[in-house]
């Protein structure tokens, strides 16, 4: 079994955001190695030509987080925002089509709530990296929790 500081946790972060893949292409982890790899039709074309495959080796399909979960993150971050007039503008971007281009849009107007966004942000992307990889069994729940209560403790005095 791996441990924690065997994962990119960034790099898984940003897979489980990424929605521009489509089915043939797609982020997996190598369970043995914790290593991210990127699955494309020429990675299946190269793999086949060496004899393997990504279930040959126990990948592990790396599916992105419902963009349901990135908006909620945005209106619980802007529920936390104690100036009501950056607050006002921030739920009105949200409220509008395509709102997390016109949240990213709105937080460049307030450069110290930004830098908040990206604290909170990377915070619960690196809850739900070592999340995903204590569910799919590659740490123990031990060393998940410990890594969790730490996170929330380091979030707390952010």
């Amino acid at each position: 079994m791996l441990h924690l500081n065997d994962f990119d946790l960034e790099g898984l972060a940003m897979a489980l955001e990424n929605h521009f893949m489509d089915y043939e292409t797609f982020f997996w982890m190598d369970p043995a190695t914790g290593k991210i790899e990127l699955w494309s039709e020429e990675v299946a074309d190269e793999a086949e030509t060496e004899g393997w495959d990504v279930d040959d080796r126990g990948g592990i399909r790396i599916d992105p987080m419902e963009s349901y979960e990135g908006y909620r993150d945005m209106e619980e971050f802007i529920s936390g925002v104690a100036d009501p007039h950056s607050r006002d503008r921030l739920v009105r971007a949200i409220d509008r089509s395509k709102p997390f281009r016109h949240f990213r849009d709105a937080l460049t107007q307030f450069p110290e709530i930004q830098d908040q966004w990206y604290i909170f942000h990377d915070g619960l992307m690196k809850r739900r990296a070592i999340e995903w990889i204590q569910e799919n069994g590659l740490v123990t729940l031990t060393e998940a929790e410990a890594a969790l209560a730490l996170l929330r403790t380091e979030t707390k005095h952010a």
